[in-house]
């Protein structure tokens, strides 16, 4: 039974890892209706950022999180404003064509930068956990967990309690009648690409002392984010919550009572029957097309 629970503790914790990883691409489609196949990469980014700021400067992995959502929250807008706003309205293989474009770009860049080693980040309570009646938690774990479920949340009360959320969800349910109302419909597709990247930053520079860095490490990312966003529903930014948590659990319970090369499988095998189950996600709230 202790078994079982930490089992489960660890795919809760895992899965809210990948709700905040999720959360960007989730908005980005719910918003633009791009598919942005590079959105690891910016995974990626975000804990290279703080991986060379610990190594370099020493500053402790979770002070660098405000300098990384800065970092791609600009990259986010001149990549938007250059690339990414041309596609809107396009049919969507031309988004997967520039956005894997993208990623083949700055995977590559990464590569050539910062060569392919493994890299991983390693601080004074990396070691430390918290006993709990016979349950491991590693307060670096639970650390990043609560960050994660900070931004996730943070995210939805940007989105349902201001005027600039009210904007991004009147554009992603009628971009004409949005315009007609007077909300700048491009000014709010560089602001959604902006923070969406930036979200994705910060996840990135949470898991930075949790996962292996690496160059190439973006294209998994972009999978379990896809994954995700599928069962809490494409476009409903809070069912990546419920997304994250099922996958996580997925995969921790599979490492654990089978074995982890099962894991990925299992996880497209829940992916295609809620395709065909039910493809508006968990909540059925999602876009389904």
């Amino acid at each position: 039974m202790l078994l079982f629970l930490q089992s489960l503790v660890n795919g809760i914790l895992l899965g809210g890892i990948y709700a905040a990883c999720s959360a960007g691409f989730c908005l980005a489609f719910g918003v633009m209706g791009v598919v942005n196949l590079s959105h690891g990469d910016f995974v990626m980014l975000g804990a290279f950022i703080t991986y060379w700021l610990f190594f370099l400067s020493g500053l402790d992995p979770f002070l660098t999180l405000p300098l990384t959502l800065i970092a791609l929250f600009f990259l986010g807008f001149f990549l938007q404003k250059l690339t990414i706003n041309r596609l809107v309205g396009s049919p969507p293989i031309m988004s997967y064509l520039l956005t894997f474009g993208l990623h083949l770009v700055l995977s590559n860049l990464a590569l050539r930068a910062w060569t392919a080693d493994y890299r991983t980040l390693s601080t004074s309570y990396s070691g430390l956990n918290l006993d709990f009646h016979g349950l491991i938690l590693p307060y670096s774990r639970l650390t990043t967990f609560a960050v994660a479920m900070g931004v996730t949340f943070g995210l939805y009360f940007l989105l349902y309690r201001t005027e600039i959320g009210r904007a991004i969800r009147a554009t992603a349910q009628d971009r004409e009648m949005a315009r007609l109302m007077g909300v700048k419909i491009f000014r709010i597709y560089i602001l959604t690409f902006a923070l969406a990247t930036g979200i994705t930053g910060l996840a990135g520079s949470l898991i930075s002392s949790t996962f292996v860095i690496y160059p190439q490490m973006g294209l998994p990312f972009t999978v379990i984010a896809f994954c995700v966003v599928v069962l809490g529903g494409m476009g409903y930014v809070p069912g990546t919550l419920w997304g994250g948590m099922i996958l996580g659990v997925l995969e921790s319970l599979t490492t654990t009572y089978l074995t982890a090369g099962l894991s990925l499988a299992l996880t497209f095998f829940l992916l295609l029957l809620m395709l065909i189950i039910r493809p508006g996600g968990i909540l059925g709230k999602g876009i389904v097309e």
